[in-house]
């Protein structure tokens, strides 16, 4: 899972309920893990300083999630990835889960989403058509 995506857990949005109900939806099928790269703690509480979210809501979110280390062949692949406007975080949330084997991901950040389709990901964002 994205920044993007985790944030609407945070804070309520548009597609914050559908978000909630996939992934409620995924983990009582038993058929996923939630996993995000270790770089979501930092994103996610540099917004929550930046929107007054309290940091134990971040601490809460976190520890609902798998958040996973990255090595430094992470950070070479998320620099070989295509497309010019791929910004560097993003990057690495797409390398992340591709060496996570993720069989899908969830981003509401279309340059993204475009990164993460052109490598075969799987994309969802539930609450969007």
């Amino acid at each position: 899972m994205d920044t993007s995506a985790v944030a609407k857990l945070l804070a309520d949005e548009a597609e914050t309920s559908a978000l909630r109900a996939h992934l409620d939806n995924k983990v009582a099928g038993g058929d996923a893990d939630l996993v995000s790269a270790c770089l979501l703690e930092t994103e996610l509480r540099r917004m929550a300083t930046r929107t007054g979210i309290p940091q134990t809501a971040v601490t809460d979110v976190l520890s609902r999630l798998a958040v996973l280390d990255m090595d430094r062949s992470v950070f070479r692949e998320a620099g070989l990835l295509t497309g010019a406007s791929l910004r560097s975080l993003d990057a690495l949330h797409i390398a992340a889960a591709l060496q996570a084997g993720a069989n899908e991901f969830i981003t509401y950040d279309a340059r993204q989403q475009e990164a993460a389709e052109a490598v075969g990901l799987l994309v969802h964002t539930p609450g969007r058509t």
